[in-house]
């Protein structure tokens, strides 16, 4: 057995805790020196990094991603998330693109992407004419036609969304025509392009006054161009699916100096009488239901054929039309 220390010796109990307090004075010298050191250090850097900071800019964007095919790979299964996460992406990098003035390099391919992922995504599509061309005032026309090229892709994953065909519609006929394009037949045939999406817009936005309102200019740019066949349609079709009766007035009014006395007269007698047959039969359903459904029959009148040849008997609208002709 070892001998114990002495009370109050250096070894002893009473020595610890001065030891203890020397240790944590040591530290925290130590402690307080390194700071004064680093703090010396990010001093001497700070103000030359600054400098190097406002010199230097980004210019350019590196694209990171594989092709869309493969992108639809990568995704495991969880295309409609990805889609959604690089759509995101796609709205704060062109904020923060537009904020430092300059072009966003990826967009064109990161569209592409979330096309492959999410084919009936909308937004993308509805959106991708003002984030290509809003990016800078001289959009080279690569961009105009990639722009266009998304576009119709939305029309044919989506072809009974109207307000994507007046998008489509505006920007074909209008928005590029007049701000991208520079040569005259390109123009010309532009316009014409969109005027017919225009017009199937119109079709489609039955329900929807304001698209058929804002598609009626496509009537107009195929009246100037000579297609007034072509413009008679559109406005008869549109007519045909709205409900809007400033609209309705509208383009009667139009069809009126187009079709002449005779041929306006007879058309507004069959409009009124599907009308009235509408709304005596089944008013409580859309005019598109209706149209579908077809005339209403009455079997016992038309059956053996003695009234076959009356509007009253026929099995579709086209022919109950042209019985109403006949019996002009």
């Amino acid at each position: 057995m070892g001998a114990r220390p002495a009370p109050g010796t250096a070894d002893g109990p009473a020595a610890r805790p001065l030891l203890s307090r020397a240790g944590r004075a040591r530290d925290a010298l130590v402690t307080a020196a390194l700071a004064a050191v680093a703090a010396v250090a990010i001093g001497s850097v700070r103000a030359p990094a600054t400098d190097v900071e406002k010199r230097v800019a980004e210019t350019s964007d590196v694209y990171v991603l594989p092709p869309p095919d493969e992108v639809v790979t990568l995704s495991l299964g969880y295309r409609s998330a990805l889609a959604d996460l690089l759509w995101s992406h796609v709205l704060v990098s062109q904020g923060l693109h537009t904020f430092e003035r300059r072009r966003f390099e990826n967009l064109t391919l990161l569209l592409d992407a979330i096309n492959a992922l999410d084919p009936t995504f909308r937004d993308p599509y509805l959106f991708a004419d003002a984030l290509i061309t809003f990016q800078t005032s001289t959009t080279p026309r690569e961009e105009v036609l990639k722009a266009r090229e998304i576009m119709e892709r939305g029309v044919q994953h989506r072809p009974l969304d109207g307000e994507l065909w007046l998008a489509l519609g505006q920007f074909v006929a209008f928005i590029a025509p007049a701000s991208y394009l520079t040569d005259p037949a390109e123009k010309t045939q532009w316009r014409l392009d969109g005027a017919r999406m225009l017009a199937r817009a119109a079709e489609l936005g039955g329900g929807d006054a304001s698209i058929s309102w804002q598609a009626l200019g496509g009537a107009g740019i195929l009246g100037r161009a000579g297609e007034r066949e072509a413009q008679i349609r559109f406005l008869q079709r549109t007519l045909a699916v709205t409900d809007d009766e400033e609209l309705r007035q509208k383009i009667r009014e139009q069809l009126d100096k187009l079709l002449g006395e005779r041929a306006a007269e007879g058309y507004r007698r069959r409009l009124d009488g599907f009308s009235d047959i509408w709304r005596r039969d089944l008013p409580f359903v859309s005019k598109t239901t209706m149209l579908v459904l077809g005339p209403p029959r009455e079997p016992a009148y038309c059956a053996g054929g003695a009234h076959a040849d009356e509007p009253r008997c026929a099995t579709t609208w086209r022919a109950w039309a042209e019985r109403i002709e006949q019996d002009r």
